[in-house]
């Protein structure tokens, strides 16, 4: 019942199968890791999860994380502008910093914003993306709030090698090259590197500050690997991660800087044993983030997060129908401010977590349990209920509930008090985390060949953190009520994606709604597929909502249009196109910010 963006068209990852064949390979034999931390056929989770794979992400001809995620239910996606500028991302109402981001499975994301930056994660030498909607802080800790972004790179032996170039609008080009290579006695190695580069535009066109009158560009490098080895059948050793280089240039509503080159990195090592009923793993991980920021006559100021990380997850299936997990979870956050020193610059992380899951006949449940020991904040609990039970062949009914928190970041505990022409700011060591209870519940339904889901949830949001005019405080409390309506089904040699999403948000404290989330929102994602020729039509519309926390300033409602195009020579040629808002439509998804207009693009890849 959760589909990717394309999963009903897997004539997608074969260009010439017949309609007939496509009906036939079913989405449901596609296993996820991100709901439980282990593999697990996406038919089988309670939770909703998308998967997007690289053929889908290849076939939308994405050149961000953000494009990728803007068609998927419940999402909306609010940009400064273009490719490379800053994005903010709300899954089911909640804010960026209530989603937890993976890679492969390992945290990542600034330590000091709270958050990871969207637009500097890597989409080239992705093998796919799994995104989970609802609260999963029981399997996963702090900020898996909202929803759970993995974003998976590891193939495995069964990678193929490519290579590719594009060009298009706003002076963007990119070229980018995977090498996979494979042995007898179960080694590989997949290694992908990229660069992109862009012009940009002007994306503050009112602002009269001198410097602001420019245009605002960014180039990219990326570097992603995943190695590994079967030493015997039973155990494995890999490691992976990516390195990238990121400068952006950008518009401040304010005076001060202007341009940013960040430097992240993320490694891990795992060694992995599986047999029959036990399957265990130890990961150890590092990633590091670092953010120079300059222009406007200010002062180059660095900014640095590290984070080291551990973790030993095992899953014992004791009978065919029950299966337990538990592990031991551990990180360090360690920050570095050139310009303004923390008042402290390191925080311990520590959790314990058990779960049990369930499959008997029609029914299917699953129980988490998760410890949290922090040494900023001290100790937190939590937990996750769920169940889905099969009323008949073709109907389920879901019910959810489940309790997350989302941890204050190192600027809100810690930011020493600092004055300008603005105001005085400071952070505040005594900041407890969010804390939120969410419930959910959904009839999922096969009908006459189409997958509908139709869910409705409510989350109450406590201690939320916000600013008393000098320093961070838990004052504000928010409830979030949304429906979810979504559908796979073919027309034809159409298969479609379709969802509509209706959000009630409100800020407990002013009873005003909360900034940029649209109540209406509709996506309708259609791929053809005629021989060689694969075609593909997205349609996204965003209803009106407040730019503003005191709902005084309205951003109008838009509609968007995307349309591509792929050809596939039977020599591993492919050409494709795309044009972005093809009605060019005039939009902000913040205020002042200029949105891209009409944009081409065009590429040639080459698969061995």
């Amino acid at each position: 019942m959760n589909r990717s963006i394309l999963a009903m068209s897997v004539a997608s990852l074969l260009p010439y199968a017949s309609f007939s064949q496509a009906q036939e390979l079913s989405t449901d034999e596609t296993v996820v890791v991100t709901a439980s931390r282990f593999e697990t056929q996406v038919s089988d989770t309670i939770a909703p999860i998308e998967v997007v794979t690289r053929e889908e992400i290849d076939a939308i001809q994405a050149k961000s994380l953000s494009d990728i995620l803007r068609r998927l239910p419940g999402i909306q996606v609010a940009n400064q502008g273009g490719i490379g500028q800053g994005s903010e991302l709300y899954i089911r109402g909640r804010s960026t910093k209530n989603t937890l981001v993976l890679f492969n499975g390992v945290r990542v994301g600034s330590a000091t914003l709270g958050y990871a930056n969207l637009s500097s994660m890597p989409i080239a030498g992705i093998e796919r993306i799994e995104v989970l909607r609802g609260p999963r802080a029981a399997v996963h800790g702090s900020d898996a709030v909202s929803g759970v972004i993995n974003i998976i790179t590891a193939r495995g032996q069964d990678a193929s090698s490519s290579v590719k170039v594009g060009a298009g609008s706003f002076g963007s080009h990119e070229a980018s090259a995977n090498l996979a290579t494979s042995s007898d006695n179960g080694a590989w190695m997949n290694i992908s590197a990229a660069y992109q580069k862009s012009d940009g535009y002007n994306v503050q066109p009112e602002s009269t500050t001198p410097d602001d009158i420019d245009k605002d560009g960014f180039d990219t490098h990326y570097l992603v690997l995943d190695v590994g080895k079967e030493l015997t059948p039973d155990f494995m050793i890999k490691a992976n991660g990516f390195y990238q280089k990121h400068n952006v240039e950008y518009d401040n509503p304010w005076v001060g800087t202007d341009q940013t080159d960040n430097e992240l990195y993320s490694a891990a090592f795992i060694g992995e044993y599986k047999n029959d009923r036990l399957f265990s793993n130890v990961t150890l991980a590092t990633n590091y983030d670092d953010a120079t920021s300059y222009g406007q006559g200010v002062d180059a100021s660095s900014i640095s997060t590290s984070r080291y990380a551990a973790s030993w997850d095992n899953k014992f299936q004791s009978s065919d129908s029950v299966s337990f997990v538990s592990g031991l979870d551990w990180y360090q956050d360690n920050v570095e401010n050139e310009s303004t020193a923390m008042t402290t610059d390191s925080r311990n992380n520590t959790a314990l977590y058990i779960g049990s899951y369930l499959a008997q006949g029609d029914l299917s449940a699953e129980l988490n349990l998760r410890w949290d020991d922090n040494s900023a904040y001290g100790s937190f609990t939590t937990y996750q209920l769920g169940a889905d039970y099969k009323i008949s062949d073709t109907l389920k009914i879901v019910g959810m509930y489940g309790t997350a928190f989302k941890a204050p970041s190192f600027n809100e505990l810690y930011w020493p008090l600092r004055c300008t022409s603005w105001g005085c700011y400071s952070g505040n060591p005594d900041l407890e985390p969010e804390e939120t209870q969410s419930a959910e519940i959904a009839i999922e339904a096969t009908f006459m060949g189409a997958d509908l889901r139709l869910g409705v949830y409510h989350s109450d949001v406590e201690k939320m953190i916000a600013s008393n005019g000098v320093t961070q405080i838990n004052i504000n409390e928010a409830a979030i009520t949304g429906y979810e309506l979504t559908g796979h089904f073919y027309t034809g040699p159409l298969s479609h994606s379709v969802s509509y999403d209706y959000l009630d948000t409100e800020d407990k404290s002013t009873g005003y709604e909360l900034a940029r989330r649209a109540k209406h929102n509709a996506k309708w994602n259609m791929m053809y597929v005629l021989e060689a020729w694969q075609f593909d039509l997205s349609y996204l519309y965003q209803g009106s909502r407040f730019d503003d926390q005191d709902n005084t300033t309205k951003l109008g409602a838009y509609s968007l249009v995307d349309i591509a195009a792929s050809y596939y020579f039977a020599n591993g040629l492919v050409v494709g196109a795309k044009v972005g808002n093809l009605f060019d439509e005039n939009y902000e998804t913040a205020e002042n910010y200029k949105t891209p207009e009409r944009n081409y693009y065009a590429s040639v890849a080459y698969q061995f």
